[in-house]
């Protein structure tokens, strides 16, 4: 299975989620099926990761600078995480993601740790219409209010993977 699409990767991510990223997947997602590329025992004198260092800023520039921006919807309302972790359980997202304690689910992307990962605004606009974000998704529309959308948003951005968070881009 492909990975995800990056050509519009600067709305969803910050630079620094990418450099930690590709510096070892797993320290972020245990479950990825991405394989570490970098930083790797047979690279692990000064010399090899300097270039690994400067190739992760380098692929991370690239990105950010190469894929193209997408209009994201500014929250209007305020979020409410209780009743977004109601919404969550209610209206069918765990059916098709593992998010929190739930994780009975993987034919969707895991949700946790999304508080470290994506911007507010992305996920907000993701939630309201997936398919403008990438139009092939298999993620459907839920016809979500702005109050329900700002909700879910808080409910998952409060979820953070403070390990990962705390690693030193190089």
């Amino acid at each position: 299975k492909a990975g995800p699409g990056l050509e519009h990767v600067q709305s969803k991510l910050e630079s620094d989620w990418i450099v930690r990223w590709l510096q070892n997947p797993k320290e972020f997602r245990p479950s990825t099926k991405m394989p570490r590329i970098f930083h790797l025992s047979n690279t692990s004198d000064s010399e090899s990761v300097e270039k690994n260092n400067a190739a992760i800023a380098g692929i991370a520039a690239y990105l950010m600078k190469n894929s193209d921006p997408v209009s994201l919807e500014k929250m209007t309302v305020t979020g409410d995480s209780e009743k977004g972790k109601a919404l969550v359980e209610e209206i069918g997202c765990l059916g098709c993601h593992s998010v929190g304690e739930y994780r009975a689910n993987n034919h969707g992307p895991e949700l946790s740790g999304l508080g470290s990962k994506v911007k507010a605004e992305w996920l907000y606009t993701w939630l309201k219409n997936p398919k403008h974000y990438y139009e092939n998704t298999r993620m459907p529309n839920l016809r979500l209010t702005d109050q329900e959308a700002a909700d879910i948003t808080s409910y998952l951005l409060q979820d953070k993977n403070e390990k990962f968070d705390s690693l030193r881009a190089p």
